[in-house]
């Protein structure tokens, strides 16, 4: 029996995540066999199989969130919901070559793509080296020169990527249920602009109930002039896609998009361009968040301090 103090927090936290959109349990369900458990510098990770599903969970407070998911009966789909709804940044960018992927996890979504995209560049990036050990082990990541996996800051990486552009960025980079800090700012996403292609796209993962969420949309719009909100099937989290193009994509070209993207896709494209936002769902006055260190190394290591329950300074998100 857990104390009652972790308990208690457990339960907080799995309540926090349900309201947010995050995937998590109290315990492993019935039949989830664990591979392997690794205690990193920056995550308690545990790597599960049940029939032909793993799992990869972050553990934060007693508490499972749902890192990456594999079910081995469909490898070549995406089993999480939030996962397909991220594709929307095809919609405004469907021609890429050089995808960036910030926050790795188990690796699903950069498998995805790199066999259904002939010829994609792909770079992913985890800070933390025992996550990208375990989705090499277990999640079916591919060999090759055109994967390129990265143990590294996700700000690190590319302030320090120079002369390098891609045509898509997706950033999924969470904790549990927190993003560093220093992912989410103004100076940030401005470094992320700088290494685009002339008609790249960033794509995010947002938590549409959650009280940053205004502050992340504009944030945003502070650096990028064109932006689309596209809902998840459970309608708790946006993917969030920014270009700094200067013509806006119309929502029928958006669909014509999805028509010709769909046989590279195994899920209905039509139904996700249908799910763009168009109406006002946050406070336009809500602050820009911006660096609050002058030097990003020194505010990475500070940002991706691991912490737990009320130490957790972002843990809303």
């Amino acid at each position: 029996m857990l104390p009652r103090r972790r308990w208690i927090q457990g339960a907080a936290a799995a309540t926090a995540a349900l309201a947010c959109g995050v995937r998590s349990q109290p315990t492993l369900a019935a039949g989830e066999t664990v591979l392997e458990e690794a205690e990193s510098a920056y995550n308690h990770i545990v790597v599960t199989e049940r029939g032909t599903v793993r799992t990869m969970y972050f553990v934060v407070d007693g508490t499972y969130y749902i890192e990456s998911r594999l079910d081995r009966g469909y490898a070549e789909s995406l089993d999480l919901d939030y996962t397909r709804t991220m594709m929307a940044g095809f919609l405004v960018k469907p021609d890429v070559k050089r995808f960036l992927m910030i926050g790795f996890g188990g690796g699903q979504i950069s498998n995805y793509l790199f066999k259904r995209f002939e010829g994609i560049e792909i770079d992913a990036v985890d800070i933390d080296p025992e996550v990208i050990r375990l989705a090499r082990k277990y999640f079916e990541v591919p060999e090759s020169p055109r994967y390129r996996t990265h143990a590294a800051d996700g700000r690190l990486f590319v302030e320090q990527a120079k002369g390098q552009t891609w045509d898509l960025v997706l950033l999924d980079a969470f904790r549990g249920v927190f993003v560093p800090m220093h992912l989410k700012t103004a100076e940030y996403y401005t470094a992320l602009r700088e290494h685009l292609t002339p008609e790249g796209v960033v794509a995010a993962n947002l938590h549409s109930r959650t009280d940053k969420y205004p502050s992340d949309r504009n944030t945003f719009a502070s650096v990028f002039q064109q932006q689309y909100a596209f809902r998840s099937e459970n309608d708790r989290q946006t993917c969030f896609v920014a270009s700094p193009g200067s013509e806006p994509v119309s929502p029928y070209a958006l669909r014509s998009r999805a028509r010709e993207l769909q046989p590279k896709f195994d899920f209905d494209m039509l139904g996700l361009a249908a799910r763009l936002h168009l109406s006002r769902d946050w406070d336009p006055t809500a602050p820009i968040l911006h660096d609050d260190f002058e030097q990003s190394e020194a505010g990475a290591q500070r940002h991706n301090k691991r912490c737990v329950g009320e130490d957790c300074p972002y843990s809303t998100q």
